[in-house]
């Protein structure tokens, strides 16, 4: 389990010396609507604020394009399944739809907001990370007072990163290790389970609409949606964006002013719907409904490769 953990920390780690090349004074730049600046696209070395909120924007709520090749289950299986699931290594995003319901059943009943606390001592508590690309800060709270958070907060494009909190990745205690359990694990060759964790490291998460992490990279893995939205999304070469520029921010200031041939790829994962993210792809996510739950695999596709 021990060796899990230092991997997933080690992934983090490794994103955040590749993003450090990237730090730069913040400059504070409020959109006037009668400014010239209003359509000017922010860098990365901008924080971008509204004057007067009247910009086009981007809602988390409306429906949004998929630019990321999509395969059902049945047809994934085709494709896939002689070889014993995804090969390692895959080198584009894919989208996995038309997930049977039944298939993480289990663990959606237990995740629900009615019912997770039912899971943790009533003291339990969770350590949130702030939502930037480092993630570097941290705060432990209680998790019932996380829960309420996640349900009375508001998120707006104009707050930053680093002064939002966000539930995701420290799930390694023996009584998330209980719940998770119950996940059954993506269809990749990597995707496996052993008394040692060598393969896989499991991270948990929830967030509010319009919360979620800012630009990053990573190794490879998936992301399954077990409550709510969550959108995604990705590019090979590393965004224009300043680290402590909130997802929602960059979507909403960025992300609407790029022509739809310089825009990411990306695609929204409704429940039960799981994405690949492929090896040291740049990524944001960002969460579309009040209560979204969701899971990632961490794999270690390297070593598989190496070993086979």
């Amino acid at each position: 389990m021990w060796k899990m953990i230092k991997f997933v920390l080690l992934m983090i780690l490794l994103g955040f010396s590749i993003l450090g090349a990237t730090i730069v004074d913040l400059e504070l730049v409020v959109l006037d609507d009668d400014d010239s600046n209003a359509t000017v696209s922010c860098g990365n070395n901008q924080y971008c604020l509204s004057s007067d909120g009247v910009f086009p924007g981007w809602n988390p709520k409306d429906k949004h394009p998929c630019t990321i090749e999509r395969l059902s289950m049945e047809n994934f299986e085709k494709r896939f399944d002689l070889q014993g699931g995804l090969p390692p290594l895959f080198p584009t995003p894919l989208v996995i739809t038309d997930v049977p319901r039944d298939r993480n059943q289990r663990l959606r009943d237990l995740t629900s907001s009615h019912s997770i606390l039912k899971n943790f001592p009533s003291n339990f508590t969770v350590t949130l990370s702030s939502s930037n690309s480092f993630s570097e800060h941290r705060r432990t709270i209680p998790f019932v007072q996380y829960l309420d958070e996640v349900a009375t907060n508001v998120m707006t494009p104009d707050q930053k990163s680093n002064e939002t909190w966000y539930f995701f990745g420290e799930t390694f205690s023996k009584e998330w290790k209980k719940l998770l359990q119950h996940y059954i694990l993506p269809p990749c060759q990597a995707c496996q389970r052993d008394e040692q964790d060598t393969w896989v490291a499991l991270s948990f998460g929830i967030g509010n609409s319009g919360s979620g992490v800012s630009w990053h990279i990573h190794g490879p893995g998936f992301s399954e949606s077990i409550h709510g939205r969550k959108h995604w999304v990705l590019q090979q070469h590393e965004p224009e964006f300043h680290p402590d520029q909130t997802s929602y921010n960059w979507m909403y200031y960025n992300y609407s002013h790029l022509p739809e041939s310089d825009r990411p790829l990306e695609c929204t994962l409704n429940p039960s719907e799981m994405i690949y993210f492929p090896d040291m792809w740049w990524h944001a996510t960002i969460n579309l409904d009040d209560y979204t739950a969701f899971i990632s695999t961490f794999t270690q596709e390297h070593l598989y490769v190496k070993q086979n």
